[in-house]
């Protein structure tokens, strides 16, 4: 039996975007939708897809993209997130190829996404490309997703030094995200200490956020202009759609040299 569609979360909750200060088209695109289980526990889904292609094709790819994301989430039977999210970003796979068939115009297209599943307090998350999840946790701001570019992955693999990244010319060099090409799998480290192992990282599926406690999903747009103090700065003086309201202008105040998107979900109290 399909999740039930429920008309609001016990999170609360913000989002918005931008297209930024470029004149740039905005090619983010990003849902959040509220379910319950036939047991009556509630279900957050967020989601955030960054469109890669010319041609306006990004949108497109964005587009597409978080459809059938939210549409394969509400269509599980259970929600057993790694078969539910892997499943997702297949059925974006193929309708961003479908898509890509039909004219020249779309080919080459595709989007990153960054997924966030709220099941009751507990977070489940999955991930392509270097849109960004973020949690807010006892006072503090951690970056949990991985970006799968050439620049983390230098850094993983000590090829380059902290100090050197910053303003890096291959920083958005993507290494992943969904396309036409490859068929992406969704990463699902959930990373609190850096320096840990995949399963561990994996591990940490389902954490319990408390009282007061938050998720951000947002794209590049965002957490490349704002400085991480500041961003968990406003997530701890200001409600969700307050918080995403004001990161949005401090990124648009930055020069927002690209398109600006972000979800906020916070546990009451």
């Amino acid at each position: 039996m399909p999740l039930i569609a429920a008309t609001g979360s016990p999170l609360l909750t913000g989002a918005g975007t931008h297209a930024g200060e470029t004149g740039k088209h905005n090619e983010d695109r990003f849902a959040v939708r509220f379910f319950r289980t036939l047991e009556g526990e509630p279900v957050t889904l967020a989601v955030v897809c960054d469109g890669i292609g010319g041609n306006r094709a990004g949108e497109v790819a964005a587009e597409l993209a978080v459809e059938a994301i939210v549409t394969t989430v509400a269509e599980a039977d259970d929600v057993n997130y790694r078969p539910v999210l892997t499943a997702a970003v297949a059925r974006a796979t193929a309708a961003i190829t479908e898509r890509s068939n039909t004219s020249l115009d779309f080919r080459g297209m595709g989007t990153t996404c960054a997924i966030a599943l709220m099941i009751g307090q507990r977070l489940y998350l999955g991930y392509v490309g270097d849109s960004r999840l973020y949690v807010l946790r006892r006072g503090r701001l951690r970056q949990v997703s991985v970006d799968h570019t050439w620049l983390q992955a230098a850094l993983d693999n000590k090829i380059i030094a902290p100090e050197e990244a910053r303003g890096h010319p291959n920083a958005h060099v993507l290494l992943q995200y969904i396309n036409d090409r490859v068929k992406a799998k969704p990463d699902f480290r959930l990373r609190l200490p850096d320096d840990v192992s995949t399963e561990e990282s994996e591990s940490n599926q389902g954490l319990r956020l408390e009282p007061g406690e938050a998720v951000l999903v947002c794209s590049d747009g965002l957490s490349d202009v704002v400085p991480h103090d500041e961003i968990e700065a406003q997530l701890l003086a200001l409600s969700p759609q307050r918080a995403v309201d004001e990161l949005i202008a401090q990124a648009r105040n930055a020069g927002g040299p690209d398109n600006i998107t972000a979800i906020v979900l916070r546990v009451p109290g």
